[in-house]
């Protein structure tokens, strides 16, 4: 699995980042994963024909001291076509997005 990581997160931080993630994220049903949707602009021409499929996502996974911002944008079926590894855009929006969570709740790594 392809997947951006952010390590070496103090225990308080992480407990930090589970609760902002918890309230604005929708979750997996796995306490440790939650969801994260792509914004309409950044599919790619087949995920936005595949709207059936939609949301398409990836998934935000917490580790012991990490969090790991999975690269294959998911719709409803992983088995359909427009699931897929990011493209250069929405990898960097995605690289932008954790940078900007971490920030914002002043987490160091």
């Amino acid at each position: 699995m392809r997947a951006l990581l952010f390590d070496e997160i103090r225990p308080p931080d992480m407990e930090r980042l589970a609760q902002h993630l918890a309230q604005h994220l929708t979750t997996s049903g796995l306490p440790e994963v939650f969801w994260l949707e792509l914004p309409p602009e950044l599919l790619s021409a087949e995920q936005a024909a595949h709207a059936d499929c939609g949301p398409h996502r990836v998934a935000l996974v917490l580790e012991e001291d990490s969090l790991k911002l999975e690269l294959l944008v998911r719709g409803a079926s992983l088995h359909c076509s427009c699931t897929a590894y990011a493209d250069a855009a929405q990898r960097q929006w995605l690289l932008e997005f954790g940078d900007r969570l971490l920030a914002e709740l002043d987490i160091r790594t």
